[in-house]
């Protein structure tokens, strides 16, 4: 129910419970011909062919009722059925002498006009013509009864019936009054949280652009000579500005060209190999263009971090770069046979791998595996799934891959 709008959830809750009742109206008509017929086993010489025909045109109303589901429908159903309740009742009253028998087939004939559930489906109303319909029922089996001049027969099911139907009624009305007051809490909630999540995610790309740009940059301005500046990082610093003075970084992804993936996979590596670092790519780089826009623009962002950690920090100028095809996901590994590093001991503050590699493949339900040791090397393994980015956490993508420039997809972090 509380996926329902709260102003429709009583009257979808009463309509759902009318329904089930002319399923159970349906079902109470098929036992009491069973019953007859049944009976008509037992004692050949009892004529109940006519209690059965009796209970056709009641089958026929509850289906017009189901089909029209207005008040006229309702009207013609309680009077063609207490018709045929008078019908019923006066051919068992002289073909089944036994009481208890007569009672049951008696109350079986009266439960359809119960469960008639009238129209409008509000709650009170249903209860008002259940308490109609076991009026006219028992005002025909009555009548039957008076001019057969038989005894009173007490119909302890129709009873029943009937106070099952208030009590469902009344209790479903007071679990729906209760969910109008929590629904709009708990979707108060579940909109703060969406909120929270959207929030949470741009505030991560940002610091992990942020990282890969301006952090950078700093660094290689503090280390390059004095004199001007190298023009290839003076390009790389406009270009890595008007990304982030712009906003196509937010822009929902759009639909990327056959081949982009691969390209701005390769402007990634051969900025890096103008940096000095001799990088050498394996595999099958077109399965890049299988993933979705943001996976892309992820993954080529972490495998740049991953490149910029090993020129930076690895203490060798080489690494490998190897992109594989499982049919449902994209694996990328980048190795080195540097230094290495031990993850457990990188501080807190540093965002390279945490922030530009984990959790940006995570945004995008990727995941992220690395074997380090100091001495052995380095090999950082990022797998992201083929398919839409479904996960609400990573909305933010740049818009188009195929317009990004050197830089823009680099990744060109300061620490690991």
């Amino acid at each position: 129910m509380l996926g329902i709008p709260t102003h429709l959830a009583p009257r979808v809750n009463a309509w759902s419970t009318v329904r089930a009742f002319h399923a159970g109206a349906i079902g109470s008509l098929v036992a009491a011909a069973i019953a007859l017929l049944l009976y008509r086993l037992s004692e050949p010489d009892v004529q109940v062919i006519g209690a059965v025909l009796a209970l056709v045109p009641m089958l026929g109303m509850i289906g017009v009722h189901v089909q029209f589901g207005t008040w006229r429908s309702a009207v013609a159903f309680l009077v063609v059925g207490g018709v045929c309740a008078w019908w019923f009742a006066t051919v068992v009253q002289q073909q089944v002498p036994l009481g208890w028998v007569t009672s049951y087939l008696l109350s079986l004939a009266v439960i359809p006009l119960i469960l008639v559930g009238g129209a409008g489906a509000v709650p009170s109303r249903v209860v008002l013509w259940s308490f109609l319909g076991f009026l006219t029922g028992r005002v025909a089996t009555w009548i039957a009864i008076v001019q057969a001049d038989s005894p009173p027969r007490p119909l302890v099911l129709a009873w029943v019936t009937l106070g099952f139907v208030v009590v469902l009624v009344l209790f479903t009305s007071r679990s729906t009054g209760r969910s109008e007051r929590v629904q709009p809490e708990l979707l108060r909630s579940a909109r703060e949280e969406h909120v929270s999540a959207y929030r949470a995610g741009v505030e991560a790309e940002a610091a992990a652009i942020l990282h890969d740009t301006v952090l950078n940059h700093l660094n290689a301005i503090a280390l390059a000579p004095d004199g001007p500046m190298d023009p290839h990082l003076a390009r790389t610093v406009e270009a890595d500005v008007a990304v982030l003075t712009g906003k196509g970084w937010l822009a929902p992804a759009a639909r990327q060209r056959p081949g982009a993936a691969v390209d701005a996979f390769a402007v990634m590596v051969d900025e890096h190999r103008a940096a000095g670092l001799d990088v050498t790519v394996s595999g099958d780089p077109s399965a890049l263009d299988r993933l979705d826009q943001r996976a892309v623009t992820a993954l080529v962002r972490a495998v740049g971090q991953c490149l910029a950690n090993v020129r930076k920090h690895a203490g060798t100028d080489a690494a490998e770069v190897s992109v594989f095809d499982d049919g449902t996901s994209c694996t990328v590994m980048v190795v080195d046979d540097g230094r290495g590093f031990d993850e457990d001991t990188t501080g807190a503050d540093r965002m390279g791998l945490r922030g530009s590699v984990r959790d940006r493949i995570a945004r995008v339900g990727g995941d992220v595996q690395i074997w380090s040791s100091p001495g052995s090397g380095t090999s950082v393994m990022m797998t992201v799934p083929f398919g839409p980015v479904t996960d609400t956490v990573d909305t933010v993508a740049p818009g188009h891959v195929d317009a990004v420039v050197p830089g823009e997809l680099g990744g060109r972090g300061t620490d690991r």
